[in-house]
Formats: structure tokens, sequence, C-alpha cells
């Protein structure tokens, strides 16, 4: 689990940089959890004429960067490039692709989305690691990589995998939800979320108990990640039916 305190103490910095120095500042790439607590951060500052915008640089973009300014000074230009590599990607993955970027010394933080589709994948990134990644990423794993810029609005769309899960549970209490939708034991479900492996809606919680709605998103670390689609109602048994999209 990040720590929380940190990370809002990183914020409160750059947001206090921009009300001191009335300049446009950006955060680097932040993880849905991030942007929670960045938002949640940002609120006790909307009274002194502060904005931001979240922009991952294409309209289905999850990892996203923080871009902070006062009201009458709108920014026009973004940090975010994207890059395209093109090779043999029947052998490689999203994780491969990582892999090799972090491997060049790229911190995690100034990687966005990174997006595998049939013989090509692009890659959201900080502008001030482009011109490193172009002069550097000649391999992804073992196969031989092409990398060129290219325009923002070129970038591909994900396909969003899911499986479709129709199951009943005792409640809706997010360890019965996880336990139904990974394919594990209430028990194991229970003790995962206690170790502070679970996020519901990106936020972390530790409590078994806590009660989940249609639309809520779960995710577990080292399982993925659900939603609850639809609450069905409730079975002659007494049991909740409801369906869960798994993501694959």
């Amino acid at each position: 689990m990040m720590d929380k305190e940190f990370t809002v103490s990183r914020f409160e910095d750059i947001i206090k940089g921009v009300l001191k120095s009335k300049r446009v500042k950006y955060t680097d790439f932040l993880s849905l959890s991030e942007q929670k607590i960045f938002e949640k951060t940002i609120l006790k500052y909307r009274q002194q004429d502060i904005n931001y915008n979240l922009d991952g640089g294409y309209p289905l973009a999850e990892r996203k960067i923080a871009i902070i300014y006062h009201d009458f000074l709108q920014p026009e230009d973004t940090p975010i490039c994207a890059v395209r590599i093109e090779g043999n990607f029947s052998k490689l993955s999203h994780r491969d692709v990582l892999g090799s970027l972090l491997g060049l010394g790229i911190k995690r933080q100034k990687i966005g989305d990174i997006i595998v589709k049939e013989d090509k994948c692009d890659i959201l990134l900080h502008k001030d690691v482009e011109s490193y990644v172009l002069m550097n990423l000649f391999k992804v794993g073992k196969e031989k990589v092409r990398v060129n810029s290219i325009d923002l609005k070129d970038v591909i769309e994900p396909e969003i995998k899911y499986k479709d899960i129709f199951s009943t549970v005792a409640s809706l209490r997010v360890d019965s939800v996880a336990a139904a939708g990974f394919g594990i034991s209430r028990t194991k479900a229970s003790e995962l979320i206690k170790s502070g492996l679970l996020q519901i809606n990106w936020e972390y919680t530790e409590d078994p108990s806590s009660e989940v709605k249609e639309g809520d998103v779960i995710s577990l670390r080292g399982f993925g990640r659900i939603r609850l689609e639809e609450v069905r109602g409730n079975t002659k048994k007494g049991r909740v039916s409801v369906h869960i999209l798994r993501f694959i």
C-alpha cells in the first residue's frame, strides 16, 4: 500500500508551488488511487482560485497527470507525448514493454498507459523522457522493435476484455463479492483485505464487511480487477444473485 501521508504531502508541495509562483505545474503520471488522493487534497485549496485537469493523453486513459493552475491561467500545452513500438507483439505483452522501459532506468511515474494491439504498442510518456526512449529502446524482451513518435490523436484505443461471472453471494460485503469474482474462498478474500491488498473504487479498505454496490470496481493485488455489474435480486434461499465482470 502506498504511503498516503507522503503522497498528500507531495501533492500539497506542488499545489503550494502553484499558489506562490502563479505558474502552471504538473505531477508525474498518477495511478487511479493517487488520482483519488490528489482530488481530495486539492479540494482544500479550491477557494484560492486554483484549478486542475487530469490528463492521460487520450480519452480512455487510466494513468493520468494532474495539471494544476490558477483560474486565470488556463494551460495551453500538455506534458504528455506518445511513442509507437512496432514489432512481433504476438510474443510480447504489456509486462514485457513496461519491463524494458524500467530496464532503461525510466521511473514508473514517467510512464502512462501502455496499449498493446496486434503488431504495435502505443506508450504515453512524460515529454522529458521521450528523446531518451527513442534513442535507447531497441528491444522488448528478446524481440527487436522500431520506435517512433506519434501524435496523441493517433493513439490506439485499448480493447477492454472481460469475463462474465454470474454467481450468488451471501451478502454484498466486499469479501463475499471478491471471493465470487476472483474465484477464491471468502476466508482467503477476508485475509487479503485485512492485509491491505484490496481497493474499492481505487481507495484501500481493510474492512471485509465493507458494502459494495452496482458499478463499484474492486481491485485485488495479485488477482486483478472486477466490477459489480448488476445486483439481480434475491434467490429463494435468501442469497443475492450478482453479475460480475472480471477484467482479463
